[in-house]
Formats: structure tokens, sequence, C-alpha cells
């Protein structure tokens, strides 16, 4: 063989052989075969070394995992999941549109990462209903389904383990993890008591077990601080909140609570309008503490749903199921709390 044939072709990485060197070039995934070839070792060394094993010796696995890196492979993470018996999946069904559900996304796939599970997301809205999106996350074999609200929970696959995020589990071996309503919204209502505050009108959320916890949690506070509660149609959006202000409040309301934050930044642009300063003419409060909520522009009061502990105990809970094959169904309840900002004085 002469020199020239020995060197290697230009551009080329020391160690890497020719095949795998055009699979580079040409963009083609490198397979474990092209790094079995430039290792010189088997295929089934390689796979166990890039999987951890522990019965490859020290110096074979860097020796791998230096010519994987050379090579620039990249693990095929969901083909590697699919084919395990029990994949590490996940699956999440929530409403992008809200900003709760966002939270929730976020904070779960953060958790499951930690140990060790993929998760897979799909959103619900008018154009991909619940139960389309139940079958797309069977379809990628997740394991257990963590459902946002009941809304999210489908009729069609009552033999899939799943967890709520809610308020009320629509069958009783759905696992529940709530958020209490009661003591934020009793912060909240002592606060506008405190400042003043006498009749004050609830604008309520979308017909919904969620809804009807807050209106409800909202209407004991009121009584339990003796002071009016009213309610007003209203909505989970921004929208709906700036309507249900513009359509006029009744007679004597110094004090806003409404069904979630996006509600109230709407309510609050509505006042606004009007000439009327939050927190100065009208204390407003919102529910969710979401990002809206703490931004310099809005400064809203909020309640705090905890949704880092909600989520990690909504993962833990699925993990669990989808672990094991059967045990009672989980009720884990978390506490909600009033953070304070300048929509309320």
């Amino acid at each position: 063989m002469s020199q020239q044939s020995k060197q290697s072709k230009p551009g080329q990485r020391t160690g890497v052989t020719p095949l795998a060197h055009d699979r580079q070039m040409s963009g083609q995934r490198v397979t474990l075969d092209d790094i079995a070839l430039a290792a010189g070792t088997s295929i089934a060394t390689v796979s166990r070394a890039l999987g951890g094993s522990p019965r490859v010796a020290a110096p074979t696995r860097e020796r791998i995992e230096k010519v994987a890196e050379q090579l620039g492979y990249r693990a095929n993470i969901a083909a590697s999941l699919l084919a395990s018996a029990r994949p590490q999946i996940l699956g999440l069904v929530c409403s992008l549109s809200q900003e709760l559900h966002v939270r929730y996304r976020a904070e779960a796939l953060r958790y499951a990462e930690d140990r060790g599970f993929r998760v897979i997301v799909e959103s619900i809205d008018t154009s991909r209903d619940v139960d389309r999106a139940w079958e797309s996350v069977l379809q990628l074999r997740a394991q257990a389904v963590i459902a946002v609200d009941s809304t999210c929970i489908s009729t069609r696959f009552p033999n899939t383990p799943a967890v709520l995020i809610g308020q009320r589990a629509p069958r009783r071996d759905i696992d529940l993890v709530t958020s209490s309503n009661e003591r934020g919204m009793g912060q909240a209502i002592a606060l506008l008591a405190q400042r003043g505050s006498r009749r004050i009108a609830f604008l309520e959320g979308p017909p919904g077990p969620s809804a009807r916890a807050r209106k409800a949690a909202f209407t004991q506070a009121c009584i339990t601080h003796e002071v009016d509660a009213l309610t007003v149609p209203g909505g989970d959006n921004v929208d709906a909140g700036f309507l249900a202000v513009r359509a006029g409040l009744p007679a004597g309301v110094d004090a806003l609570v409404c069904y979630n934050d996006q509600c109230a930044h709407g309510a609050i642009l509505a006042l606004l309008g009007d000439g009327l300063v939050p927190g100065r003419d009208m204390l407003v409060v919102g529910c969710d503490n979401s990002a809206i909520a703490s931004s310099r522009a809005l400064s809203l009061t909020s309640i705090d749903r905890a949704p880092s502990r909600v989520a990690s105990l909504a993962v833990d809970q699925a993990i669990a199921r989808a672990l094991s094959d059967g045990g009672s169904p989980a009720r884990q309840r978390v506490e909600t709390e009033l953070v304070v900002r300048a929509s309320t004085g």
C-alpha cells in the first residue's frame, strides 16, 4: 500500500474511518457500527460502553467515548426509549393558551428529566381535541399521562394510568394533585378587607371544577370577613376580563378578584381605559401568580399555586404508576399563598 493511500482524506479527523468520514461529510447519522469499526471493537461493546454498562473496562470505555466524540455521534434517544419493554416516557396533556399550564409544563419537564424520564407534551385547543391528544402520547408509548385540569382527561382510555392536576378527579382510579384555594383566597379577602373594601366582585371563569372551586373559596372567605360577595361573568383570558369590566360592574364594587391572571390583565386594561387606577381607585387580585402578574407593567397581586411543588408531585405519582401495575389512587394537596403587589395598594 502506498504512503499516500494510508493518509487521511482532507478534513478527516485522525482515527476516523473513511466510511465514517463520508457519513459526516454527507450529513448522515453516525452509527454504532461506525464507532465499532473506528475503535477496533464489537458493536455490542460499543453499545454497552455508551450505555454506561459496568461490564466494559474503563480504558475501553474511554477509547470508545473518545472515538464517538470525534465522529460527532449523537445517541438516538427516542429509538432507545421506544425499544424498551417499559420505556421511561410520560405524557402531559394541557392547554398551552393558559399561562399556568405553561408553567406546569416547564416544571414537569425539568423534574421528569431529573428522574430520568422523558415527557411528551400535547396541547388541546379548538383544533386539537383531548382524545386526539391522548392518542398521540400513547402512540409514542407513554406509560402514564398527566392531565392539567379535568378538561384534559380523556374517557376513551380508561386503562391508562392517569394523574390529574386539578380540583376533582372524574374517575376514582385517577390520582389527584390539587392546590387548595381556601388559604390563598382567604388571605386575599382578608387583605382587601383590611384595605377598606366592602363590596368585592369575583370575575368568574369558564364552567368547570376549577372555576367552581375558586368561586366557592371566594364566597366562603367573604362570609368569614363579613364583606359583600358579588359574582360577574368572566372567563380565562384577557378579552374576557376586559369585556366583563367594560360591560359595567355592580354598583359600589371597590375590589375585584379574577378567575386567573389573564382575566385580571384584561380587567386592568378596561379600568385604565375608564380612567381608574388599579391599586388606588379599584383593588385587583388575580389567581395563579403567572409571569405577567410579576411583571413591572402589571404588578398584580395574585394567588400563587406552587406550580413547582404541584408538578413534582404529579411527576412522582406518574412515574410510580408507570413502574407498577396497581395500587390505590393517591390524593395530594398543596397550599396556595397570596403574593402582594401594587394592584392592591
